[in-house]
């Protein structure tokens, strides 16, 4: 599908293209969604451009990534969505900006160019040119990018009280091996998601480095290289905050681990705690189940009584040290 923006009359006007369509005067934004052959290579016929093709997008090298031929400029980055869903995901998408208009190629249809395509239909002049309507959509990338670490970030504070309950020792005491396990669980999604906004993160700031670079050679509005440099900076904020939920979640992962172990070592402590306390009686019940002719206690009256008291208190000797140095 081919989509044109162009600003009209104080308004932000979208118009749908077929392969026969005339690109329309004054289009500052030409968006391909999943885009046929014959779409490509009519936008390649308006626009005078070479489209990469989807193999060469998803490539990792820079210098497939962010290169110029001729007047036009290329550059791909990975974007995130289906952020809210249990698998989240990234996509390339590719921004070519020419002479005429930004163009860019997409697979898939993350919520950030969603939000921009509404915003810009309510402020038209965020796509008053065509570097206007790259930084615009980078801007809404990056605030998506932002929402998502805002709420890993709270996911991470939910998991922390659950793990340790701030202090309250009846809190973690009390959580079961479920509840822990469910933790992990949740730490892992919350890894898998700050790992793809990093991987989207580092692919903005080279884009931006190289965007940036390029306007100052070609001469980009004024507005847009001041704008780019804040987005930029924004980038950068929110790759160190990325960094630091990837470091609190190890840490949490972490110690709900350690309190497995813990609970699980509680539980081994008691079998052999009991194995202990039981291990003196068994030893009088087996010598006193011997077969031997000559044991002058089985002709004992008070034998059997003796026996059993024997037996008890061999049991409760050893429970009575335990809970006096603590161990219970």
């Amino acid at each position: 599908m081919i989509t044109a923006y162009l600003p009209q009359g104080g308004q932000l006007h979208r118009i749908e293209l077929t392969p026969d369509s005339v690109l329309p005067e004054g289009t500052v934004w030409v968006d391909l969604l999943e885009p046929t052959p014959e779409e490509e290579k009519a936008i390649e016929r308006l626009l005078e451009i070479e489209m990469p093709t989807r193999e060469e997008m998803q490539e990792i090298e820079i210098s497939s990534r962010l290169y110029r031929e001729g007047d036009a400029s290329y550059m791909t980055a990975n974007i995130l969505y289906h952020a809210e869903t249990p698998v989240p995901q990234t996509t390339a998408v590719t921004f070519m900006r020419t002479p005429r208009a930004v163009v860019t190629l997409r697979f898939a249809d993350p919520l950030s160019f969603r939000q921009f395509v509404a915003r810009a239909q309510r402020q038209p002049s965020l796509c008053a040119t065509a570097d206007a309507a790259l930084c615009g959509i980078l801007d809404s990338i990056i605030d998506r990018a932002a929402d998502v670490l805002e709420v890993a970030g709270k996911d991470l504070d939910g998991v922390s009280r659950a793990i340790f309950g701030y202090g309250r020792r009846e809190d973690y005491e009390s959580a079961d091996e479920t509840d822990l396990e469910d933790a992990v669980r949740k730490l892992g999604r919350v890894e898998d998601l700050t790992s793809r906004i990093r991987d989207s993160l580092v692919s903005l700031t080279r884009l931006t480095a190289f965007l940036n670079l390029t306007m100052a050679e070609q001469r980009g509005t004024k507005e847009a290289r001041i704008w780019l440099k804040t987005l930029s900076r924004d980038v950068q904020s929110l790759s160190e905050q990325a960094a630091f939920l990837a470091h609190k979640g190890n840490f949490l992962l972490d110690a709900t681990l350690g309190l497995i172990n813990i609970q699980q070592t509680k539980i081994i402590k008691i079998f052999s705690v009991a194995a202990t306390v039981f291990l003196p009686p068994t030893l009088i019940a087996s010598i006193y189940g011997m077969n031997f002719e000559v044991m002058p206690e089985l002709s004992w009256s008070f034998g059997y009584p003796l026996a059993i008291l024997l037996m008890i208190g061999s049991a409760v000797l050893p429970y009575w040290w335990f809970k006096r140095k603590g161990w219970l």
